[in-house]
């Protein structure tokens, strides 16, 4: 029989890949690499967002699909950082809380949100995202 020790071990080795997938589509994200962002997602990734703001698009399914959908926020936001402040993992679901900052492309004035961000990996690449912004903010964006 393994030890408490010993699972929670092994829990966090399988865990390490997918929190590394994680942390670097922010991190493209945030370089505004757009391509490399959909390499890592499966050819038929379903992706959503939530809210009367820019980042809501209606939800997509496709690699093309989230592309124009990523295109379209990237050319309105520029997404400088997102600190992730906590990465929960079960298998092949992850929910990131995070926090956004950036700056909105036309006005150049900056922005920090909070989101709750939902994935789903098949095969090390992203079947499903969705996320949700802090609906405050969202209000206090409306002008835009």
């Amino acid at each position: 029989m393994l030890s408490e020790d010993t699972l929670r071990l092994m829990g966090n080795l399988e865990r390490a890949p997918t929190e590394r997938r994680v942390r670097r589509i922010y991190d493209l994200w945030a370089h505004g690499d757009i391509e490399a962002m959909i390499a890592q997602m499966s050819p038929d990734v379903k992706m959503a967002t939530t809210g009367h703001w820019i980042g809501a698009a209606p939800p997509s399914q496709g690699r093309s699909a989230a592309a124009a959908n990523l295109r379209k926020l990237g050319a309105s936001l520029e997404n400088i950082v997102s600190v992730l402040h906590e990465i929960v993992i079960d298998g092949d679901r992850v929910v990131v809380h995070r926090t956004a900052v950036g700056r909105w492309r036309e006005s150049g004035r900056r922005y920090q949100c909070d989101f709750i961000d939902f994935f789903r990996f098949r095969d090390a690449l992203v079947t499903e995202f969705s996320q949700y912004p802090d609906s405050g903010w969202m209000e206090a964006q409306s002008d835009h």
